[in-house]
C-alpha cells in the first residue's frame, strides 16, 4: 500500500457488509481458516475466496501481519517522536528518511502536516538504549532538526485496529 498522498482520481473500491465482515474478521486474525470466515459471513467457500482474492487484488488488503508484543522480547519502552525540521534540503530529508526506515527499533515512520514534520515511534530495552539512540540521531541530524519533542508510552489500550 503506497503511504503517498494520492489525488481524487484514484479509484475507489466501495465495500458491501460481506466484504466489511471479511475484513473484520481478517484484521482480528490474518490466519483466519477459509471456513470459519465463510461461515461467519454466511457464503460458501468459494465464494469467499473470491472475494478475498478481489480485495487483494484492488489493494483493499494491502499485506498480511502480525502484531508482536514488545514487552515479550525485552523491549518495554516505547516512545512517540515529533521532529520539527528546517532548512532541509531534499537530499538530506532523504537521508534522514532512509536511516530512521533502516534502524529495527523504529517501529513508525510518517510525514506530517502540522506543527511537525515527522513522527517516530521507537522501542528500546531501558532509559540507557533510549538515550544513545536518541543522541545518534540527534548528531546526525543536528543541522536540520529544529525541535524535538518525545513522549513515553506508559499503556497502550488500542492499537492499530481498523474496524469496517
Amino acid at each position: 500500500m503506497s503511504t503517498e498522498l494520492r489525488g481524487s482520481s484514484q479509484k475507489i473500491r466501495q465495500l458491501d457488509e460481506k466484504d466489511r465482515r471479511i475484513l473484520n474478521i481478517l484484521g482480528e486474525n490474518a490466519r483466519a481458516k477459509l471456513t470459519v470466515i465463510a461461515r461467519q459471513v454466511q457464503l460458501s467457500i468459494d465464494s469467499t475466496k473470491k472475494r478475498i482474492e478481489k480485495l487483494e487484488k484492488d489493494g483493499v488488503i494491502a499485506k498480511y501481519t502480525i502484531q508482536p508484543n514488545p514487552d515479550k522480547y525485552g523491549l518495554s519502552l516505547g516512545i512517540h517522536i515529533y521532529i520539527k525540521l528546517m532548512n532541509v534540503t531534499k537530499d538530506r530529508y532523504d537521508e534522514f528518511i532512509s536511516t530512521m526506515k533502516k534502524n529495527p527499533r523504529i517501529i513508525d515512520l510518517m510525514s506530517m502536516l502540522g506543527d511537525y514534520d515527522v513522527y517516530i515511534v521507537l522501542l528500546a530495552k531501558d532509559t540507557i538504549e533510549l538515550d544513545k539512540m536518541k543522541i545518534e540521531i540527534k548528531q546526525k541530524f543536528s543541522d536540520i532538526i529544529a525541535d524535538w519533542k518525545e513522549v513515553l508510552v506508559t499503556q497502550i489500550y488500542k492499537l492499530e485496529e481498523y474496524r469496517f
